[in-house]
């Protein structure tokens, strides 16, 4: 088998209740009147405690909107950071970083995009790659070049409004190049006024963690104990590899349980699956993986059509187990 990928993803599934982890959910990418959103930041915070969100971010553009500066219920998580934007010095356009845990502004127009990456690591925060799909962002050309990103956004309710909503592929190739995993994010990118229908309450991201905190989201978001969606909920991911040690062509088996699911694709380096029942309606799956597979990740699809993410999760360490 290829060498291992790196980058360690924590599977959230085995993180078990009884050890005191929880799943939350929240939106990492909004805008207020602090930047360019139509909603003040009270309105914004206020429109996601509504919707029974457990945590936002008010990433507003070029600078940090306060967490102190908001009133959030006792038991609702604000987790600090900016969308910041470097110029893009190998050829693209713009770079759009969704940067979480900031303590402190910085002018990212006037620093390259390394600098920018390494700042915010240093503040002890993490960097996502936001929305590549809609920054027509070239990943050999555009993101192989930098270091220190914690994941990246696959899914962007706004863009989806402007027809490049879900990055998958992005993701895919990103991995496959650099032989990393990274986990990924769904989020809002709110701008319109809840009234508006258009850009609120659409994606977000599950994860799971032991603290109602914004430093142990934020860890266990880069750590990959999460999940995006736009609507199904993903309950369990079981995956069982035999000793391939000689026998490389012997495929791993997943189990995956559900919310109601019309399919589901499982992802991987070397192509992929896809499980389904002919039209019929399912909650738990059993299926082989695609054998010689490095990495899978999971596409939950719903009867709407609707989408949940799981992180990937690197198959050479359970054939080696």
């Amino acid at each position: 088998m290829s060498a291992a990928p790196t980058g360690t993803i924590t599977n959230p599934f085995s993180l078990p209740d009884s050890e005191g982890y929880t799943w939350l959910k929240g939106n990492l990418h909004s805008h207020t009147t602090n930047s360019d959103g139509q909603p003040s930041p009270q309105e914004r915070l206020d429109g996601y405690v509504g919707q029974g969100y457990d945590y936002l971010c008010l990433s507003d553009h070029h600078e940090i909107t306060r967490i102190d500066t908001v009133q959030a219920p006792d038991d609702f998580v604000l987790v600090q950071g900016a969308e910041l934007h470097p110029d893009n010095p190998f050829g693209g356009q713009r770079h759009h970083f969704v940067c979480l845990n900031l303590s402190e502004d910085m002018d990212a127009e006037k620093m390259p995009p390394q600098h920018v990456i390494d700042e915010v690591n240093r503040q002890g925060g993490a960097v996502f790659l936001a929305h590549p799909h809609w920054s027509s962002i070239n990943v050999m050309r555009d993101v192989l070049p930098l270091t220190g990103f914690a994941g990246i956004e696959v899914f962007n309710t706004t863009c989806r409004c402007a027809g490049r909503g879900e990055s998958s592929v992005h993701w895919d190739d990103w991995m496959q190049q650099q032989n990393r995993l990274y986990p990924a994010l769904a989020n809002d990118d709110s701008h319109a006024l809840e009234s508006a229908r258009r850009d609120t309450y659409q994606g977000w991201t599950w994860v799971r963690v032991k603290e109602r905190t914004g430093a142990a989201i934020v860890a266990a978001l880069a750590a990959g104990a999460s999940y995006a969606s736009t609507g199904p909920e993903i309950r369990d991911i079981q995956i069982r590899c035999s000793d391939r040690e000689g026998d490389e062509k012997t495929p791993c088996e997943a189990t995956v349980a559900c919310s109601p699911a019309q399919r589901i694709a499982a992802i991987s380096d070397s192509t992929g699956t896809e499980y389904h029942q002919h039209g019929e309606l399912f909650e738990t799956a059993t299926f082989p993986l695609r054998a010689n597979s490095r990495w899978v990740r999971f596409e939950i699809v719903d009867q709407r059509g609707l989408k949940a993410w799981s992180n990937p999760f690197d198959l050479t360490g359970l054939a080696r187990a």
